[in-house]
């Protein structure tokens, strides 16, 4: 197999909608004020219309509902409602402590102490037996549940979304879409959501094995719905990456829209895919559809498989030039066959991925706006543009719920480059852009 940054000669990550849309935090403290004082704030999980209602200072864009926003938190004497908006995972009386939450086992007079929140016959109870949830004290990544011990203790963050397992208090901060709860519980375990037709792949955001290839290159795979698990800001771990443009079968949906193959994208009229959800949920995961795969799904290159599907509604890849590589890398298929010998033709044109745009990114035109995507006009987006995926986003810029945020310390994946140090996580820099090898 090929290097995964190839483009197969065309020139040439944050999704999301909500769950997979990048913020490239570092999991720190947060020392913006969020607006509220304590005990009048909206807590995480409750409709809200502005940031400023909520505790967590973060109104979730598409579900319209407090969540938190990655790799971000509360400091001391800041509002709070539940252990988890807090930096120290310890919520006292609306207010966040000063002082790190009880670990699991360890001495406790309250549950607000306890970085389960819940403190039974004087200790700390578990809320997850199999592993330590964020906030416990760690010795290294393998006994955390979000796989991640930063300074030695459980960091929420080594992705844009919280790993299955770990503490949450909404569904919209889960990188699987859902937060099981136990009756009148306020925190419950981020899990995978039920989903009929959507099979069993390992969304965006959660921590991943990657594959390599015989030279040790990481190349496309894995059990990611996107095939596609690379390292991730800078936790340095790799996770599932979101794809850019529309979100391929299995990843989370908030509305049909938000999947390849549904009404109003390419090839929906055959595809007919939709966002699968149980009665009454918000979040769901784009279903399989009942015919070909439609553009934007996840497919086979002619000199490449890191999956077995052939059968774009293009056209056979087999026999037809009908898959192609997203600016992540990603085989996906393609709405038609291109002629990339002029890539400023598909300005402003209809589109899946950046995949169908020659290099350029496929960005959304805005809600209810038709089509919902198209090819942009330069080769990345600036700060303050729509993207999918920060690799829409030019170099160093963050993709931020949607937005190219303000520029960070180093290029991320699919990102422009010029030389090895300007890329994250130790990347090389691979034909202009941060790449990946062994």
């Amino acid at each position: 197999m090929e290097p995964i940054r190839s483009r197969l000669g065309v020139v040439g990550m944050c999704l999301m909608i909500a769950i997979a849309a990048m913020a490239c935090g570092d999991g720190g403290s947060g020392d913006g004020d969020d607006g509220n004082d304590a005990g009048t704030c909206t807590a995480a999980g409750v409709q809200c219309t502005a940031d400023t209602e909520c505790c967590t200072g973060f109104c979730e864009p598409n579900a319209q509902v407090c969540g938190r926003e990655p790799g971000q938190c509360n400091a001391a004497g800041e509002a709070c409602a539940t252990g988890p908006d807090c930096c120290s995972f310890s919520c006292v009386d609306g207010t966040c402590s000063g002082t790190q939450c009880v670990s699991d086992g360890q001495a406790c007079s309250s549950d607000a102490e306890c970085c389960g929140g819940s403190c039974t016959n004087g200790t700390c109870a578990p809320l997850n037996a199999a592993c330590k949830t964020s906030g416990n004290a760690c010795g290294d990544n393998s006994e955390c549940c979000s796989h991640y011990c930063l300074n030695g203790v459980c960091d929420p963050s080594p992705s844009f979304c919280r790993q299955a397992g770990d503490t949450c208090t909404t569904d919209t901060e889960c990188c699987g879409g859902s937060c099981a709860k136990s009756s009148g519980a306020a925190l419950g375990l981020c899990q995978l959501v039920p989903a009929s037709g959507a099979g069993s792949c390992t969304t965006a955001g959660e921590v991943c094995t990657p594959e390599r290839d015989a030279n040790g290159n990481y190349t496309c795979g894995s059990s990611c719905c996107s095939r596609a698990c690379f390292p991730y800001g800078s936790s340095g771990l790799t996770v599932c990456q979101p794809p850019s443009g529309c979100r391929p079968t299995g990843e989370i949906c908030f509305t049909d829209h938000d999947c390849c193959g549904s009404a109003n994208q390419p090839d929906g009229d055959t595809a007919m895919i939709t966002c699968s959800k149980e009665p009454g949920a918000a979040v769901g995961r784009c279903d399989n559809g009942n015919a070909c795969t439609p553009a934007g799904g996840i497919c086979r290159l002619q000199t490449t498989e890191c999956s077995q599907n052939a059968n774009c509604c293009a056209g056979n890849v087999l026999q037809f030039n009908t898959c192609a590589q997203d600016n992540l890398g990603i085989p996906r298929c393609l709405a038609a066959e291109i002629d990339c010998t002029d890539p400023s033709q598909y300005e402003g044109q209809s589109c899946a991925t950046s995949a169908d745009c020659c290099g350029l990114p496929c960005t959304p035109m805005g809600s209810g706006e038709f089509p919902p995507l198209v090819c942009g006009g330069t080769t990345c987006v600036p700060t303050g543009g729509s993207c999918t995926t920060t690799a829409d986003c030019c170099s160093s810029l963050p993709c931020e719920n949607g937005v190219c945020g303000e520029p960070g310390s180093c290029a991320e994946f699919g990102q422009a480059c010029t030389m090895d140090t300007d890329c994250c996580s130790g990347l090389p820099c691979l034909e202009g852009f941060c790449g990946i090898v062994g």
